[in-house]
């Protein structure tokens, strides 16, 4: 019993001494912080087993998801395959079920609307191919069409019932399906030729089959099921509406639309009314916001009634009585909502109602509407809408907002984070040192009341912290009164000591650009300009430019984002200042039309009189052309030093140029890759504002091996197939081609090859390396390769770097690992003055955000130590990266999709800002080298004073003490 005693307080002391690396509860979320979305609704539905709470919804980013309906939080969210396999078809909901075919007709799905998790999976086939639907029949039966038969499975466990197969062996696209009674049609097309309708019976027993003729159909012709008997298309180019009876119809009866009293002023789509059961109205979009309602009677269109500048509208149902919803703009920041009984066309005084809307969410071209009557007679609703920027919105009570949800995040393109502008006092200084025409009276006035302002700020601060936190009571939107800290804004909005509080600017994809804390996440502008569409050659891509930044005071910072518009392809401009997100005087809102189709285009190093640097852009014409137009008497000057690279993917070519002194792009070099072997699938740049503090590293031997600094030094990627290595059971295999080329003088620095390797390939290119993954088709695994590149153990130039004269061909080194787990994406860390250590940021596929050493990526790690390299620090080779949890700097913050990592360096030399971005948000800061910079939060100020008290009094009395002895000594 005693051995036992001694046995467990032993090991309870051992366990005392342990050293853990944890993160405490109170830690969490206070440097970090996480977003969730979902992306762009393509389908939603309120959830019928409780509709005032919940709505499900699907997106084009592969998400089931369903959404609190009071406050928009996620409830429950299912992330589908990031590929073809996870393509949601088609979704259908009744009742408590919620079923769905995915990845391309593959899969056919049920989830359990309370939890999201899968209650059965059926697969059909293996190979994915275009073309499916499904519906529920009765409450037990659900009928999925694909592009290989029709299926008949059980609600509850999803066993087959029966399927039929479609006749599509001359390539017909069967994309609609139709349960009307004990009958089961399918219907399809064949592009420039027919459209097929299959029946069965309710045994899945085929009773007819006809084509019926239609050479005008195409794969993007507009085609609507009405009523379950009617199959309506939109013919484009001769505006005629070609209306089929399935019933008994034989042939296609075209209706023109102006016989109608009907004028398209854009792309004319066909939408249904609604998403719940079948209606015998169809909804017909002839612009951006001009809705007329159709309805079929005795196989003749009518039109039931015009919506001019409406630019959302739905039918419901309301005690058996069929509701219209519709929604127009009617100012800068108001929508009307109006509704209407149907069979009488009256208006319904209790629908109508003003709704605040901001103007950066464009147009409201969805709205799903749900009423209830209420006890008092009246009509009450709640209205999810979904505008052109992606955003989700709900509408209650009085016309109100309750919450909007920003799924532009989802489509980021560009990020970039900018210093926020000094305080007020500091302002002051700058003014004070920044003019040199004052007198020496006026500078001490200045200097005086500058003091006595900073006195006046500290006053109040310590007057605020002895009255500690005042809260304010905000009224909800539910009537609900609350209390809510009151913060000091322009605190928030102004720099902090170690300049960690950035504002992230954001460009997405949807054409929305966002300013946001990084303190919180929280938005503080935001813009949208409905035109604005990314370049797509290689990759997609919306250039973000910071032309100026807080540090030329007072002069203000200014961003610009160049795109192009969807329309015309011309290029559009559009310049801010990234702090307030006001645009500059003379920029139209909808950006600045460039006039011309833009090639190429890069931000100049070189600052103007009033510290703005410019922008050089190249039209397909090779013409130079200059944002501002008064930068460009500075392009002129420094023409000498202008060159472009350009990537022609029609012809796998890489074309260099060089800016003549009348402006003009020039050819000076090409490249040829060879396009029938490989396609250029990325080009990277290092960085802008990277800086490299070390010209060197030194060796074991004390010796220096100078590092190979190009700042034009571009990195290109190419991927194709090896016919050579094919064989029968894999195929043919792949292979990526990596090529380091100078810009200036189009020279191949280094070309390296990875056959049976496929990408897709993500690059970091920093100082003198460069890292890259790609898949190994022959060990099956991710790999990771790294560059670098030194001149040698004697540098050609200490001072500046040119590629006309560029030093012999560097050392390449080179090395790869294997990673033991796949990644998204991957990014380096960025710092003030580029001392502290770098660190590799892996995005892995389980949610994780693993910051790596670049030690560990280091091509000169030996597989057998000498004395020189473990004096020079290099860590051992081991094929195999460790991951380690504790270097998950997101820890239980799982984050999934992500596209892409921005670092940013802050003020602290120890500190890189992290943003990951992709389907979720999640900002962070990493200390690489851990915090060297600053003095801990647990740091005993007061032991320290009074250690350095004691030494002050040992000091003095030792010195009294010294002066004594040495007096009674000088007497002896």
């Amino acid at each position: 019993m005693l051995s036992s005693i001694v046995k467990v307080s032993f090991f309870l002391l051992i366990t005392a001494f342990l050293h853990v690396s944890c993160l405490y509860e109170d830690q969490v979320g206070k440097f970090d912080w996480t977003q969730r979305y979902i992306g762009k609704v393509e389908r939603l539905y309120w959830d019928q087993s409780n509709p005032s709470k919940k709505l499900l919804v699907t997106t084009d980013k592969n998400v089931l998801a369903s959404i609190h309906v009071y406050n928009g939080s996620i409830a429950w969210r299912q992330i589908l395959e990031d590929n073809d396999r996870g393509t949601i078809d088609a979704v259908f909901h009744q009742d408590k079920y919620f079923v769905g075919v995915c990845g391309g007709g593959r899969y056919v799905r049920s989830w359990k609307v309370e939890t999201g998790a899968l209650s059965w999976e059926n697969t059909v086939h293996h190979i994915a191919r275009p073309g499916a639907d499904i519906k529920i029949k009765g409450n037990d039966q659900v009928i999925a069409l694909t592009h290989y038969g029709v299926y008949s499975y059980d609600l509850m466990n999803g066993k087959q019932k029966w399927k039929f197969s479609l006749p599509n062996s001359d390539g017909t696209v069967f994309d609609r399906v139709i349960v009307r009674g004990n009958e089961v049609i399918a219907i399809g097309h064949l592009a420039g030729a027919h459209v097929t309708i299959v029946k069965a019976n309710n045994e899945g027993v085929i009773s007819s089959q006809k084509s019926i003729p239609a050479a005008w159909i195409s794969k993007e012709t507009s085609c609507e099921v009405v009523d379950s008997s009617y199959y309506l298309c939109f013919k484009q180019d001769t505006s005629t509406l070609q209306l089929l009876d399935l019933v008994s119809g034989p042939v296609f009866k075209p209706t023109d639309i102006s016989e109608l009293g009907l004028t398209p002023s854009g792309t004319v789509v066909l939408e249904p009314v609604s998403n719940r059961g079948d209606y015998s109205e169809l909804l017909i979009r002839l612009g951006r916001n001009d809705l007329a309602i159709l309805k079929i009677v005795k196989n003749e269109l009518q039109v039931v009634k015009q919506l001019p500048s409406v630019s959302a509208a739905e039918v419901t149902k309301l005690e058996n009585k069929e509701v219209l919803l519709t929604l127009q703009k009617s100012g800068d920041q108001e929508l009307t909502l109006t509704g209407y009984d149907l069979e009488s066309g009256g208006e319904i005084t209790d629908l109508k109602q003003k709704i605040s809307a901001g103007p950066s969410h464009g147009l409201p071209f969805k709205a799903y509407g749900y009423l209830v009557r209420k006890k008092d007679g009246r009509i009450g609703y709640k209205l999810a809408l979904q505008s052109e920027d992606y955003s989700l919105q709900m509408v209650q009570k009085m016309g109100k907002v309750s919450w909007t949800n920003e799924e532009a995040m989802a489509y980021i393109m560009s990020v970039e984070m900018i210093d926020l502008p000094v305080s007020e006092n500091q302002a002051k200084f700058e003014e004070e040192f920044g003019s040199h025409k004052d007198d020496i009276g006026t500078m001490f006035v200045k200097r005086l009341s500058t003091q006595l302002s900073q006195l006046k700020t500290f006053l109040q601060k310590q007057l605020h912290k002895l009255q500690g936190h005042r809260h304010h009571l905000m009224e909800n939107s539910d009537g609900s009164v609350e209390e809510e800290e009151d913060e000091d804004e322009d605190e928030e909005m102004t720099r902090d000591e170690f300049n960690l509080n950035k504002m992230i600017v954001i460009v997405t994809s949807a054409g929305k650009i966002y300013g946001m804390k990084s303190t919180n996440g929280k938005i503080a502008w935001s813009h949208f300009m409905p035109k604005l569409s990314p370049f797509d050659r290689y990759k997609k891509s919306l250039p973000l430019f910071v032309q100026r930044t807080t540090a030329h005071f007072p002069n203000p910072p200014q961003c610009a984002i160049l795109g192009r518009d969807m329309k015309t392809g011309h290029g559009v401009l559009y310049a801010f200042n990234p702090i307030t997100g006001v645009a500059l005087s003379d920029m139209p809102p909808e950006g600045l039309d460039l006039g011309y189709n833009v090639q190429q285009a890069y931000m100049v190093g070189e600052m103007d009189e009033n510290f703005l640097k410019g922008i050089v852009l190249m039209d397909s014409d090779n013409q130079i052309h200059v944002y501002p137009p008064s930068y460009k008497s500075v392009a002129s000057r420094i023409h000498s030093s202008l060159y472009m690279m350009v990537v022609d993917l029609d012809k796998g070519m890489l074309n260099g140029y060089r800016v003549s002194k009348d402006l003009k792009g020039e050819k000076v070099w090409n490249v040829n890759l060879q396009k029938k072997q490989q396609i250029i699938k990325d080009v990277v740049f290092k960085r802008y504002n990277e800086h490299v503090h070390s010209q060197g590293r030194v060796l074991g031997d004390r010796s220096v091996l100078y590092k190979y600094i190009n700042p034009n030094l571009a990195v290109v990627v190419a991927e194709g197939e090896d016919t050579s290595s094919s064989s029968q059971k894999t195929g043919p295999g792949n292979f990526v081609n990596i090529y380091l080329i100078d810009s200036v003088k189009g020279h191949i620095v280094f070309h390296g090859n990875h056959r049976r390797a496929k990408g897709p390939v993500h690059i970091i290119h920093s100082e003198n390396w460069v890292v890259y993954d790609y898949y190994n088709q022959k060990s099956r695994r991710k790999e990771v390769s790294v560059l670098e590149l030194f001149e040698g153990k004697e540098q050609s130039n200490s001072t500046a770097f040119s590629s006309h004269t560029a030093p012999h061909e560097p050392l390449v080194l080179r090395q790869s690992f294997i990673l033991p787990m796949p990644i998204y994406t991957m990014a380096t860390t960025i710092t003030e003055k580029g001392i502290t250590s770098k660190s590799v940021l892996f995005a892995l596929v389980h949610g994780g955000l693993l910051s790596l050493p670049k030690a560990f990526i280091d091509p000169r790690r030996p597989v057998i130590p000498t004395q020189e390299t473990m004096e020079e620090g290099i860590i051992p080779y081991i094929p195999e990266l460790p991951v380690s949890t504790e270097a998950i700097i997101n820890y239980n913050q799982s984050i999934y999709n992500i596209i892409g990592i921005h670092t940013s360096p802050a003020g602290l030399e120890s500190t890189s800002l992290v943003l990951a971005y992709g389907l979720d948000l999640f900002f962070t800061r990493v200390q690489p080298s851990k915090m060297f910079d600053v003095l801990k939060e647990d740091f005993d100020f007061y032991l320290i004073s009074l250690v350095m008290l004691a030494m002050i009094l040992v000091t003095l009395i030792t010195q009294k003490l010294a002066a004594r002895k040495a007096l009674n000594k000088a007497w002896k």
